[in-house]
């Protein structure tokens, strides 16, 4: 059994699905982020970032408990443990940790920021946040780019098409004309959308408040 230390933002979504897609059995458990409980003692011993997601693998190798954080660890973790999500193919195997680390390492952080800036920042407009947004724009047009030429990212369904899910579903609402301008994306997110246990990984969770 895994324990999933998270609650409903787009990194908690994505360790539920990688679960749900990989057939783990885990328990939620829900932290609560405006009482501090991701910078509790209790927590802390679990990822010392004290960021959301982590895991608690209680079944790992050889039997001993298995901590895991950040999303990337996570689902590799998950792919290794399991046999799946991984491309066999070296080469698309590749494409896989490409795309992957592009979401965890650029897409992601840059949402993160321009999220973060407009819930606190009275005033959401200037040089800051229109510049993240030409970044956004950026990526999604780089993700676009790829998935016409290909049906997922690294050719077959994978992590990394689990690694970019949320983040861009949690985007679309957000930009002026949606996901219309990018119809590659839009095909992916819908066919993704459609896999039962990505509906399950994003409503495994409760919302942040």
């Amino acid at each position: 059994m895994i324990d999933l230390y998270a609650i409903g933002t787009n990194n908690g979504q994505l360790a539920a699905i990688m679960l749900e897609e990989t057939g783990c059995a885990y328990t939620p458990r829900p932290l609560d982020l405006k009482k501090g409980e991701h910078r509790a003692p209790a927590f802390l011993a679990i990822n010392p970032v004290g960021k959301i997601p982590a895991i608690v693998d209680r079944d790992g190798p050889g039997g001993e408990t298995v901590t895991v954080f950040e999303t990337l660890a996570i689902a590799l973790y998950l792919c290794d443990k399991t046999g799946k999500l991984m491309p066999a193919d070296l080469a698309n195997r590749a494409l896989a940790y490409k795309w992957a680390a592009v979401a965890a390492a650029n897409l992601a952080p840059t949402m993160s920021i321009q999220f973060q800036l407009r819930r606190n920042v009275p005033d959401t407009s200037g040089p800051s946040l229109e510049y993240l947004g030409t970044q956004v724009d950026r990526y999604l047009a780089t993700f676009e780019n790829r998935l016409a030429e290909a049906e997922y990212l690294a050719g077959e369904f994978s992590f990394a098409d689990v690694q970019v899910y949320p983040i861009v579903v949690s985007v679309a609402p957000y930009l002026d004309k949606g996901l219309e301008p990018y119809p590659n994306l839009q095909r992916w997110s819908d066919a993704v959308r459609a896999r039962p246990a990505v509906e399950r990984g994003m409503n495994a969770l409760p919302p942040l408040s």
